[in-house]
């Protein structure tokens, strides 16, 4: 055999074994990769969560709403939560949620509407919403309901009443923080509180 064959065979392999090399190493992060996918899935995936913390984040989260509410309508927040969790040898911690006075939004106004009150009186009765921080007004007029939620707060509240129960301002401010605080839980703090625009008791 040449010594120029030779040579010519030499640097066939080479490029051959480069290749056969990038093939093992692709093959090999694929299947590092697989791997990793199975571990996720099965030995390295969360357990699901326990009863008792599925409760725990539901208290967690009902006590932000109602503190949330109760600050945005200026009444008392609930006592601080406290959650007991279980530590190794029997032991228990407690967590402290707290949360902040909210920042409020823009405000949309309700129609006034006259409702009958006690002794043959009537109330008319105007509202605005005040929103969350970040909500968009439009949005929130077209896909939500809150102007209804509102309207049915007011009648449930005032609806039957006696003048002297309503007018005096003390009350009337009791029951605008009572209402804003229910319309606050039912929308989920998207409706932090609520305005009287009009109210005008004969």
């Amino acid at each position: 055999m040449a010594e120029g064959e030779a040579e010519e065979e030499g640097s066939e392999e080479e490029p051959q074994e480069k290749k056969s090399k990038k093939k093992l190493i692709i093959m090999i992060a694929v299947l590092a990769l697989i791997t990793y996918k199975v571990l996720t899935m099965t030995v390295l995936k969360p357990p699901p969560p326990t009863p008792a913390q599925l409760k725990a984040a539901h208290e967690k989260q009902e006590h932000e709403f109602k503190t949330t509410c109760a600050l945005a309508n200026e009444m008392d927040p609930p006592p601080p939560l406290l959650i007991e969790g279980e530590k190794e040898g029997g032991a228990t911690t407690t967590t402290t949620f707290l949360i902040e006075e909210p920042v409020i939004g823009p405000v949309i106004e309700i129609d006034s509407k006259t409702l009958n009150l006690a002794g043959g009186h009537f109330l008319k009765i105007g509202l605005a919403l005040q929103l969350k921080t970040g909500a968009v007004a439009e949005e929130v007029e077209t896909v939500d309901n809150f102007k209804a939620v509102a309207a049915q707060a007011v009648l449930n509240t005032f609806a039957g009443e006696s003048m002297d129960d309503i007018l005096p301002k003390e009350k009337r401010e009791k029951l605008r923080h009572e209402i804003g605080f229910d319309v606050c839980m039912e929308s989920e703090t998207n409706v932090p509180t609520i305005y009287f625009t009009e109210f005008v008791a004969q």
